[in-house]
């Protein structure tokens, strides 16, 4: 069945208000690497994209999703997460009533990217 783009998330809080489950099953899948935060906001944000920009954030962030759906609702989600020195990007998918993960891409981040 065709997926179709619903919604694009930049803001953590707006896509785990919305699919926080999402989130959880993606986290678990990358065990510790990354965490989603329930406390982000603006500021936040800026600070973590300081941190990206001075290359001094090790552990993985929000970077963006991408929220797909079909005819009988949503299919799947793509997180794009990031840190100082990796890039990686996760699917959620929906397998009949279970979510499942799996990484689409985990590479070095490029030098001043």
């Amino acid at each position: 069945m065709p997926e179709r783009l619903k919604q694009y998330y930049v803001k953590e809080e707006e896509f785990l208000d919305r699919f926080e489950t999402v989130a959880i099953i993606a986290a678990r899948f990358l065990d510790g690497a990354w965490s989603p935060d329930f406390h982000c906001d603006d500021a936040l944000r800026r600070s973590r994209d300081a941190m990206l920009s001075a290359h001094e954030l090790d552990q993985l962030v929000f970077v963006g999703a991408a929220v797909y759906e079909n005819d009988e609702g949503f299919s799947s989600a793509q997180l794009a997460l990031r840190s100082a020195t990796r890039i990686v990007n996760v699917r959620v998918r929906k397998r009949g009533a279970d979510l499942v993960a799996d990484k689409l891409a985990d590479r070095a981040a490029a030098a001043g990217a």
